[in-house]
C-alpha cells in the first residue's frame, strides 16, 4: 500500500506542477478576466459531471469487484450522454452569464470527461493504482502542450479561451483512449458477455451513486459557489484572482487525495471495520502534519511572488491564501475521513457533512461576498471547509472509540513513516538500476 501511495503522490505532484503551469499560461496571456472565464468553464464542466457520475462515478470503485464490467460500462456511458444533453440545455437557459458559444463545448467536454473518468475508476476499483495514475497524468500533459503551441508557437490570442477549449478536447480524448487501452482485456470481453440482466447493476449504481453524488452536489456549492457569486455581484476579473488563489491553496490537498485514493480502494476491498478505522486514523495524522508544513510555506510567499508569476492583476492572492489556509488544512482531514465513509459504503455521511458546510456557505456567501468582495469569498470558503471537517471528525471519534491520546502523532510514528519513505526510495533505485 505504501508503494501505491508514494506512486500516487508523485504522479499528483507532477500533475499539480503542470496545472500550475497551465494557470500561469492562462493568467499571463489572458489576464484576470480570461482566467475568470477559464475558471467558470472548468467549474461548469465539474457541475455537469456531478450529475453524470451518479451512475459513472466513485460508486464504480466500490462496485467494480462486485459486478460485470460490461453492465456498469454501458449504464454509465448512456447516462453520461443523457446528462450532457440535459444539463447543457439547462445551463444555456438558466445561466446566461456564461457565453452561449461556450455552453455547447462545455456539454460535449463533460461527456468526454465522463468517459475518461469511468475508465479511471474501473482501474482504481481493481487496485491498478499505477495505471490509474498514468491515466490521470496524461491529461495535464496534453493540455499544457496544446496551450504552449496555441499561445506561444502560433501566437494566438482570444477573449473566450479557445486555446483552453481545444486543449480540453485533446486532454479528455487522450485520457479516454489511454484508459481503453489499459482496460483492453475488459473491453475485449464485452461481446462475450451475453447476460442482459441490468436490474441489479442499475439498482446498485443508482443507490450508491446517488448517495455519493448528492454529497458531491452539495460540496460543489461549498467549494465553487463563490465563483458564481463574484461573477454576478462583482465581475469576471475578481473570479480570475479568487480562482487562482483557491486553486493554489487547494493544491495542498494533493497530499490528502494521494493517500485517500489508495485508502479508498483498500477499505472498499476490506471487511475488517477496526482495521479500516485504524488505517484512517494513522493516515489522517501523517497527512495533517505534512499538509501543515506545506500550507505554512505557501502562506509565507509575498504578494510580489504572485505578481511575478501570474501577472500584475494577481497581487491580492497572498492575502486571500492566508485567509483560506486554516480551512484548507482542516479539509485535508475531511478528505481522509470522507474516503473512509465512502469505502465502507456510507456515502450519506459525506452528504450530511456537506449539507452543514452548505448552510455556512449560503449564509456567509450571500452576506460577505457583496460587501467584502474577494475577501468575503475567501472567508466563506474557509468557514465551509472547517465545518465539513468538524462534522465528520465528531462522528468518527464517536464510532471508532479511540481515546484522546490516539489522535496525537507520536515520534515513533513519524520515524516509521520516514523509514518507509527511505525504504521505498531505495527499493525504487534498485529496480531502476536493474532495469538499466
Amino acid at each position: 500500500m505504501f508503494k501505491k501511495i508514494t506512486n500516487t503522490f508523485g504522479t499528483k505532484m507532477l500533475a499539480a506542477a503542470l496545472n500550475f503551469l497551465i494557470a500561469i499560461i492562462i493568467s499571463r496571456t489572458l489576464g484576470d478576466t480570461g482566467s475568470g472565464t477559464q475558471s467558470l468553464v472548468q467549474a461548469t464542466i465539474t457541475f455537469i459531471l456531478i450529475f453524470s457520475e451518479i451512475v459513472g462515478g466513485a460508486s464504480i470503485i466500490y462496485l467494480a469487484p462486485r459486478h460485470s464490467f460490461k453492465k456498469m460500462l454501458v449504464a454509465s456511458v448512456l447516462w453520461a450522454g443523457l446528462i450532457a444533453v440535459v444539463m447543457g440545455l439547462g445551463i444555456w437557459l438558466f445561466y446566461p452569464k456564461l457565453e452561449s458559444e461556450l455552453v455547447y463545448h462545455v456539454a460535449i467536454l463533460s461527456f468526454i470527461s465522463s468517459l475518461s473518468n469511468i475508465n479511471f475508476r474501473f482501474l482504481v476499483g481493481r487496485e491498478e493504482i499505477k495505471k490509474a495514475n498514468y491515466n490521470t497524468l496524461l491529461q495535464p500533459v496534453i493540455l499544457t502542450l496544446v496551450l504552449v503551441i496555441y499561445y506561444f508557437v502560433l501566437k494566438k490570442s482570444d477573449e473566450h479561451v479557445w486555446g483552453y477549449i481545444i486543449g480540453l478536447y485533446a486532454a479528455y480524448g487522450g485520457t479516454f483512449l489511454l484508459g481503453v487501452w489499459m482496460l483492453r482485456k475488459e473491453y475485449a470481453q464485452i461481446p462475450h458477455d451475453k447476460n442482459r440482466n441490468y436490474g441489479p447493476v442499475l439498482k446498485d449504481l443508482f443507490k450508491y451513486g446517488f448517495l455519493n453524488q448528492t454529497g458531491h452536489f452539495v460540496q460543489f456549492f461549498n467549494l465553487r459557489l463563490s465563483y458564481f457569486l463574484l461573477d454576478s455581484y462583482i465581475g469576471r476579473g475578481e473570479v480570475g484572482v479568487f480562482s487562482r488563489s483557491v486553486s493554489l491553496a487547494e493544491s495542498i490537498w494533493i497530499i490528502s487525495n494521494s493517500i485517500a485514493l489508495v485508502q479508498y480502494a483498500r477499505i472498499a476491498n476490506a471487511d475488517d471495520r477496526a482495521y479500516s478505522q485504524k488505517l484512517t486514523l494513522d493516515l489522517s495524522k501523517i497527512c495533517l502534519l505534512v499538509s501543515a508544513v506545506a500550507i505554512a510555506v505557501l502562506c509565507l510567499l509575498p504578494a510580489e511572488f504572485y505578481i511575478f508569476v501570474f501577472g500584475k492583476d494577481f497581487g491580492e492572492m497572498a492575502h486571500l491564501i492566508r485567509i483560506l489556509a486554516p480551512g484548507i488544512l482542516f479539509y485535508c482531514v475531511f478528505l481522509i475521513l470522507g474516503h473512509y465513509y465512502s469505502g465502507i459504503g456510507r456515502y450519506q455521511m459525506n452528504t450530511f457533512a456537506a449539507l452543514c458546510g452548505l448552510v455556512s456557505t449560503f449564509v456567509c456567501g450571500f452576506t460577505l461576498v457583496p460587501k467584502y468582495n474577494v475577501t468575503g469569498a475567501a472567508i466563506t470558503s474557509a468557514v465551509s471547509y472547517t465545518v465539513n471537517a468538524v462534522f465528520l471528525f465528531v462522528f468518527f471519534v464517536k464510532e471508532s472509540r479511540f481515546k484522546g491520546k490516539d489522535f496525537i502523532l507520536k515520534k515513533d510514528e513519524i520515524q516509521n513513516y520516514i523509514a518507509g519513505l527511505k525504504q521505498q526510495f531505495l527499493k525504487q533505485t534498485v529496480e531502476n538500476e536493474q532495469t538499466e
